[in-house]
């Protein structure tokens, strides 16, 4: 199977891990299953736009593998006309704009206005691509792990999901330092159990995901 030295993590709040899981989600049990050391920079919140500061900020010479995961924010649908700020890399004048964003949106779909003017999500399809083909060709020669995005049990969001991960796919397929894991359908029919609310896994669903991993990995050529 293929081993690495040291990983990077840069990911949302799925990689970050909440609750319980805050500091032992899925990148540091794979990292403890491997035998290295890991640099988690999950971010709450976060789109593959944040994405790329995260990586450009985090990636070291020491660094021989990167997962990128990002997808529930990026496929979320929201007012067509609303800005959209960075949560990072964050300051005070950002945090004052997402408060009053935040109230604009409210004010939106309490008028209708959502529905007059119509949505869109957070992340076009077109720039989540994008989004991921700069990461992938920031990290150089290095191994890069593209885990799908998880199901939500608000499961109208999930056939979007779906689209976000085939682009992933897609990506996998076009460079062969990627590896494409799958986890999706081994969550969504039992998200009672493996997760911790709605849309964050629990220890057990942090489990299975680094077993899928580990699997992938696997099935790679040496």
């Amino acid at each position: 199977m293929t081993s690495f030295n040291n990983l990077l993590a840069v990911g949302d709040c799925i990689t970050l891990g909440i609750q319980d899981c805050l500091g032992n989600s899925y990148p540091e049990k794979l990292g403890t299953r491997m035998g290295c050391p890991v640099t988690n920079r999950g971010f709450t919140m976060s789109t593959s736009r944040e994405g790329k500061n995260l990586l450009e900020d985090s990636l070291g010479q020491e660094h021989d593998c990167v997962i990128l995961q990002f997808g529930v924010a990026d496929s979320h649908m929201t007012f067509r006309y609303a800005p959209y700020v960075l949560y990072y890399p964050d300051s005070s004048s950002r945090k004052i704009f997402r408060n009053i964003v935040k109230k604009y949106k409210k004010l939106a779909k309490r008028y209708g206005l959502n529905q007059r003017f119509g949505e869109a999500r957070v992340v076009s399809e077109h720039e989540y691509r994008a989004n991921f083909q700069h990461m992938i060709h920031y990290c150089g020669h290095r191994q890069v792990i593209l885990p799908e995005t998880i199901p939500q049990q608000e499961t109208f969001r999930n056939p979007a999901i779906r689209r976000y991960n085939q682009i992933l796919a897609d990506l996998a397929r076009q460079h062969d330092k990627c590896t494409y894991v799958e986890v999706y359908d081994d969550l969504v029919d039992d998200m009672g159990s493996l997760y911790l609310d709605k849309g964050h896994p629990n220890d057990q669903g942090y489990d299975l995901i680094v077993r899928n991993i580990l699997n992938a990995l696997a099935r790679r050529p040496e």
